[in-house]
């Protein structure tokens, strides 16, 4: 991928970056088109002379292993489960049926879900607008069940219908620009999109987003790659058939990287389960590798996801998110470097952690992928910015 200069320069800092940091594992994409994105976010933004500007190109490395225990190498085709970057997806989905005119960004969520119930009569004032951008006054989800997954199509449905939510309480009024990190919020989107599309939700995004862009190592459904998971009957398996599904050994086979954390000693360790449960997969559970990923960013630099006045509402800073100076818009944070303006966002759950941003100044894209669960992706994701357009 790329010219070799480029590709030697990411192998080195992908491996530099691995042993400064001590991570089991690390996969490092860079993309750039060498000019400024035609469409999409900022289009039409200058890009700062210096040189970001230049030739374009596209690199991937891997360094480290896929299972640190077992030393199987890294390369850069592994899957690696991103967590939040599934809301990029959903926040994508929500768009592009506003677009269509199946939504209103403005009109309240009880609207596109007549069913849902929360114990606040502050709900009925949510938009999916305030969902898309924390600022709803939403509360978090509290236990993510990786322990006791559920597979079925209707444990998102459940989820949104459970004490956890109908009796929530919101924070404050929403709508006033006050940021508040919600996966709950995300989880009430995705069961928008299962409601609209009249599919689940894992469906829907395959059918509108991962097929069209060519995404086949990319699911919501995890499970499904290994052979037990398609073996079995998601709507009535057991909860044996299910942990066979998502056994660590058993994904690992299909290419899938080990979940890790640090022990007393300080080495990276397996985590005990995967982090997959069907409940929460609109906030955290898709699964890709960067050559997937960068189709992903693609798509926005060229402006093919939306409409311009759609990415236009998407771009603009909804609320300031506290302590980074970042500020969020519809789904995607918003972040200068180096007289840059980026759009992305992280990813963290047990044994991962995720750094996904684009810079449409430069037309340009940096993925950071790590089976750690502090894995420090965000400075090594700014790192990589500042080595190939600094």
């Amino acid at each position: 991928m790329g010219g070799t200069g480029h590709a030697e320069k990411l192998e080195t800092f992908a491996k530099d970056a691995l042993e400064r940091y001590g991570l089991p594992g690390l996969a490092v994409g860079v993309k750039a088109s060498g000019g400024a994105a035609r469409a999409g976010f900022g289009a039409c933004e200058a890009a700062p002379a210096g040189p970001g500007a230049g030739r374009g190109f596209c690199c991937a490395a891997a360094a480290g292993f896929l299972d640190a225990p077992d030393k199987i190498p890294l390369a850069p085709e592994n899957i690696f489960h991103l967590g939040s970057v599934s809301k990029l997806f959903v926040a994508t989905a929500i768009l592009r049926m506003v677009d269509k005119g199946l939504l209103d960004l403005d009109a309240p969520l009880t609207e596109a879900v007549p069913w849902f119930r929360m114990d606040d009569s502050r709900i009925g004032g949510v938009t999916l607008r305030w969902l898309l951008s924390h600022t709803a006054g939403m509360p978090d989800v509290t236990d993510y069940g990786w322990d006791v997954p559920q597979v079925d199509s209707g444990a998102l449905k459940r989820f949104v219908m459970s004490g956890e939510l109908t009796r929530a309480q919101l924070l404050w009024q929403p709508g006033g620009g006050r940021f508040m990190y919600s996966n709950m919020a995300y989880e009430l989107l995705g069961a928008v999109i299962a409601e609209i599309s009249g599919t689940d939700f894992e469906s829907h995004i395959d059918t509108e987003i991962f097929r069209p862009l060519g995404m086949g190592s990319t699911t919501f459904l995890t499970f499904l790659r290994t052979a037990a998971g398609r073996a079995m009957d998601p709507e009535s398996a057991g909860r044996a058939e299910i942990a066979k599904a998502l056994d660590l050994g058993a994904l690992r086979a299909v290419g899938v990287c080990t979940p890790h954390h640090r022990d007393e000693a300080g080495q990276a360790a397996r985590e005990a389960v995967f982090p997959y449960n069907r409940e929460h997969g609109p906030s955290s559970t898709i699964t890709s590798n960067i050559m997937d990923i960068m189709k992903w960013g693609d798509a926005h630099l060229s402006g093919s996801m939306l409409s311009a006045r759609l990415y236009k509402e998407a771009s603009a800073p909804y609320g300031l998110v506290p302590n980074n100076g970042e500020h969020i818009g519809l789904g995607w944070f918003i972040r200068q470097q180096g007289g840059y303006t980026l759009y992305g966002h992280e990813g963290t759950d047990d044994g991962f952690r995720a750094s996904f941003w684009i810079c449409p100044q430069l037309g340009a894209q940096i993925i950071v992928m790590s089976n750690l669960s502090d894995a420090p992706v965000k400075k090594i994701n700014k790192e990589a910015f500042s080595l190939f357009f600094g």
